[in-house]
């Protein structure tokens, strides 16, 4: 059995999500994939949107289920229920916990190209390549030398480190969430079921101010993220 883990502040999810985990399942053929919102990423002071909504709005991640771009998907909060319950999370202990569910699966990483850049500042980076393969996707183009380069430096063995083909959307959150707070609608980047909640709580608006942060506790499957 083939597990993906994608995980991420989601802080709003995007289409270039959509497309990198797309990308990522192309390559691994998963049985099964895992959406993971992060409770709060070690790398990052907080999120704008509860981990609740967040949840919800990782939802969105179903339609590739629906056209069959991924198979069986699903949205886990166990990362936000770490982060409630005021626990430190990193990317290796949601692995142990999935290999812990899963006794003999092959678990999958899927992250940015970013990521892979910084992956040994993350916490017991090389237990993580023996507990999972890391599926990388690119977030910029024409960044894929400089990636493969790391990829050699990380594993010399060259089996652990997947590269999956994409067409890089380059869009960030944290510059939706600037749009979003000045009024755009972002209809070009956000699934209509992003848009929805969004709209429905008034996420990401000025007015908000920090009310809507969560503490900082420092944690992450993708929080170091997938972070």
């Amino acid at each position: 059995m083939r597990i993906l883990l994608y995980g991420g502040s989601f802080d709003p999810p995007h289409n270039g999500h959509m497309n990198n985990l797309r990308a990522a399942a192309a390559r691994v053929k998963p049985d099964k994939v895992v959406v993971m919102p992060a409770g709060v990423s070690p790398f990052k002071r907080g999120t704008c949107a509860s981990g609740a909504l967040r949840i919800e709005m990782c939802r969105c991640f179903s339609a590739l289920a629906e056209e069959q771009a991924v198979p069986a998907l699903e949205v886990s909060g166990w990362e936000v229920e770490q982060a409630e319950r005021g626990q430190r999370n990193y990317t290796v202990l949601t692995l142990e916990m999935l290999a812990a569910e899963y006794p003999g699966a092959a678990l999958y990483l899927a992250i940015g190209s970013d990521m892979l850049l910084t992956f040994d500042g993350w916490h017991r980076w090389q237990d993580i390549l023996k507990l999972a393969h890391l599926v990388v996707t690119s977030r910029n183009i024409g960044d894929d030398p400089v990636l493969h380069e790391k990829a050699k430096r990380l594993d010399a063995a060259g089996a652990r480190i997947l590269f999956a083909p994409v067409e890089a959307l380059p869009m960030a959150s944290s510059d939706l969430r600037a749009r979003l707070a000045a009024g755009d609608r972002c209809e070009n980047e956000l699934p209509p079921l992003v848009r929805r909640v969004i709209q429905r709580e008034g996420l990401y608006r000025e007015n908000k101010g920090d009310n809507n942060h969560e503490p900082e506790t420092g944690k992450g499957a993708c929080a170091q993220p997938l972070e």
